[in-house]
């Protein structure tokens, strides 16, 4: 349920509609029936990834490294749509489908967010995927909506909490609200939690801080240094544009710390 005024909601379905990328749906329409959005989209076949998470299913480096890559370049994509860019804000794996050739596709584009000069507004999350600047965010919300589920093992749709500040508000004090809103290192967030939930089968801690390291041997050290950056508590820590943590994960061989040793021992040779 959204509390957008008709205009504005409009103006992001309109721009969710003019979105086309291989590695996101095809979104038509959105329909409002009773205060109620629905999504008109593609229908994907395959499973989410919460699907094989729950099962106890692992996957292998390559094929993680492979899903963050295609995830990344959804993001590089969205996230430089013209004027400001869109934030989908809900990045998890039941929002992350796997399709039978193997490659995924970002679903669930019902809280998406349409960037503006100095950020996101409105709000949704989902706990222990969301960036430490969504939970700061719950001043925002109407008084009348409930928090949000507490028990990490339930994900459903009806946890996450939506709102528009009025523009009003936007334009009030915006200096004391600055750090409440997002951008899309809060989306590099939630796509380094949920890598973390794919490498460890450990969903992560709700409070940034309260996230144990990825274990020796579960992963590379590079891999787990990409994962442990772009899960930094503080935004200014984390990678600052989606491109750039792509590049890294494209050049893992050349970052490699052993990689390194081994150009260093070929030298000294």
């Amino acid at each position: 349920t959204l509390t957008a005024r008709p205009e504005t909601l409009r103006r992001e379905v309109d721009a969710l509609k003019d979105l086309s990328h291989t590695y996101i749906p095809q979104v038509y329409d959105f329909l409002v029936e009773n205060g109620i959005v629905y999504t008109v989209m593609d229908f994907i076949e395959g499973e989410s990834l919460d699907k094989p998470l729950k099962r106890g299913e692992t996957f292998s480096q390559p094929q993680i490294i492979e899903w963050a890559c295609e995830l990344l370049e959804a993001l590089v994509y969205l996230h430089s749509r013209p004027p400001h860019g869109i934030l989908h804000a809900d990045i998890k794996p039941s929002n992350i489908m796997v399709t039978p050739q193997g490659d995924i596709r970002l679903i669930d584009f019902n809280i998406a967010l349409a960037l503006g000069e100095e950020g996101a507004v409105r709000v949704g999350y989902s706990q222990g995927y969301a960036s430490p600047e969504h939970y700061g965010s719950d001043l925002t919300f109407r008084q009348d909506l409930p928090a949000a589920e507490e028990d990490p093992t339930v994900e459903r749709t009806d946890q996450i909490r939506t709102v528009l500040m009025r523009e009003e508000e936007r334009s009030s004090s915006t200096s004391a609200r600055r750090g409440m809103l997002l951008d899309v290192r809060s989306d590099l967030y939630s796509l380094g939690a949920t890598l973390y939930h794919l490498i460890t089968g450990q969903r992560p801690a709700r409070n940034a801080r309260d996230v144990t390291p990825i274990p020796p041997g579960a992963c590379s050290p590079s891999v787990a240094a990409i994962v442990s950056k772009a899960m930094s508590p503080e935004p200014e820590q984390r990678y600052q544009s989606a491109a750039e943590m792509l590049y890294d994960l494209e050049h893992l061989h050349e970052n490699d710390p052993r990689a390194r040793r081994r150009r260093r021992r070929i030298g000294v040779t």
